[in-house]
């Protein structure tokens, strides 16, 4: 199994998985719910406001083409419907308007007449409907009584030998007629709401390019992935768990036996390319690199391997503490580095873990002009002389240029790659730069993989209802030029993520 990773043909640009796209939506239904509830309601609550109450009545007619005096002679349908277009005409013109309007005791004109009416034939048939509608009950009746006394007199003067007969009065309208467009207003609002959280998502996903899935390591960073380790429950208070260690078999199953599976392809890369130096690192901070160091250092001494962890994050060491192990500042890197103290004594035997450790003792504030040091690069040396395993934590590759100075002295890497973190185009540059340097890149690691995690603001997950990873996390406000602000409440987050 070849597990070179061929990092020149890295997709550029936005590419459009329209299945992906699907995923991202559907993921974020609540999103179209909402937005879909909330503009239906403001659909509705506009309807409200700019629509006005209305009232209507009808009469209707039937036309006979002849006198209906004449009962010997039976009426001619056929003509009478032929002739009905020109009797609505005449229902709505505005002779018979006029006169409407002069019968009202309202002040309205023959216009407001003539909006008021709509005359309808139905098809295929002599009858005549005339709607009249207005925003006052007593004004609808005082118009469809005025068309009713006035129709007989206009029609008789058009049609002396047709008849147009009234068989429906008018009446008073007891309530306002139903606004249909009260629904009408509100399905528009639900479509638009639907259909503008549609654009935001796709928007979103197309700017926030993240990795939102383990198989998105191939397909969007075209990487190995060499596994998935899932966010694990950490508790609250007392309870909280502040390191998440594989020797704790109360973290599961799951979790132990996918550092155990990540071991194996790590070692058969290795012995098959004789690799000893492995760097961790990740595009961000937070991506739990740290944890994931110490777990795969763990991993490896625990199939018999001797390992040394290098802590060469020198902004912010976060190995001892998560160790709970206590280092005399003699025993510092940089001190090693300087020739102040010398390897063999700096390295210390941590029993309980069967792991081999040299820290960071506290912050340094040359930290790239000590790590792309010669003696840096001879320590490396001297120390895949002495054990099989040599596992370097360093600080995130996109943020500072530490790992790219190691990547030259590492014989591989590793990338930890957290769930809807780190922009791809932002991994992608830590995979080039990576790919330009001696270490090779053995994969990714997709960190956080979630399972009952909480969907949170911009599709990040949320870890506040007890869902974390890691144990110690020190911030990187001062060195790391994201210009993040710390206040308690980072630190505290920053404790669940590195």
């Amino acid at each position: 199994m070849d597990m070179n990773v061929n990092t020149t043909s890295a997709p550029k640009g936005i590419e459009i998985n329209v299945i992906y796209l699907l995923e991202s939506v559907l993921k974020k239904w609540w999103v179209l719910l909402l937005s879909a509830l909330l503009s239906g309601v403001l659909g509705l609550g506009c309807a409200f406001i700019t629509t006005t109450p209305t009232y209507s009545t009808n009469l209707s007619f039937v036309i006979y083409n002849k006198n209906a005096n004449d009962v010997d002679d039976s009426a001619d349908i056929n003509s009478s419907i032929k002739v009905a277009e020109t009797f609505r005409y005449i229902l709505e013109g505005r002779t018979l308007c006029d006169e409407v309007a002069k019968d009202c005791r309202a002040d309205i004109s023959s216009d407001d007449v003539n909006d008021a009416l709509t005359a309808t034939v139905m098809e295929g048939t002599n009858i005549i409907i005339v709607d009249v509608t207005t925003e006052s009950a007593e004004m609808t009746y005082e118009i469809a009584k005025g068309l009713a006394a006035n129709y007989g007199e206009i029609i008789n003067y058009a049609y002396p030998n047709a008849t147009l007969q009234m068989y429906e009065k008018p009446f008073m309208p007891a309530q306002a007629d139903s606004q249909t467009s009260l629904m009408t207003f509100s399905l528009v609002g639900v479509v638009i709401g639907l259909a503008l959280a549609f654009v935001v998502i796709v928007i979103t996903n197309a700017v926030h390019d993240t990795v939102q899935k383990a198989d998105d390591i191939q397909l969007k960073l075209d990487a190995n992935l060499l596994g998935s380790v899932d966010s694990i429950k950490t508790g609250k208070g007392k309870n909280k768990i502040k390191r998440l260690l594989i020797t704790d078999r109360t973290l599961g199953f799951s979790f132990i036996e996918s550092y155990k599976a990540i071991r194996t392809k790590v070692e058969t890369y290795c012995r098959r390319n004789e690799h000893k130096v492995i760097m961790v690192t990740s595009a961000n901070e937070n991506e739990g690199k740290t944890t994931f160091a110490m777990n795969l250092a763990l991993s490896l001494a625990q199939n018999g391997k001797s390992v040394l962890v290098i802590d060469a994050d020198m902004r912010k060491p976060a190995v001892c503490k998560f160790l709970n192990l206590t280092v005399s500042p003699e025993c510092d890197l940089a001190n090693v580095i300087s020739g102040k103290t010398e390897l063999s004594d700096a390295i210390k035997y941590v029993e309980k873990h069967k792991l081999f450790i040299l820290a960071t003792v506290q912050a340094n504030d040359e930290p790239t002009e000590i790590l792309s040091s010669q003696q840096m690069n001879k320590l490396i040396k001297a120390a895949r002389n002495e054990f099989d395993f040599v596992i370097v934590d360093t600080a995130p590759a996109s943020v500072v240029a530490d790992a790219n100075i190691l990547s030259n002295f590492a014989d591989a890497a590793i990338l930890v790659v957290r769930e809807d973190f780190a922009a791809c185009a932002r991994i992608r540059g830590v995979i080039d730069d990576i790919s330009q340097n001696k270490a090779e890149l053995i994969g990714c690691v997709y960190n956080y993989a979630s399972t009952s995690g909480v969907r949170g603001a911009y599709g990040k997950y949320k870890y506040g209802y007890g869902y974390g990873y890691g144990g110690y996390g020190y911030g990187y406000g001062y060195g790391y030029g994201y210009g993040h602000s710390h206040s308690n409440n980072d630190k505290e987050k920053e404790e669940n993520e590195q």
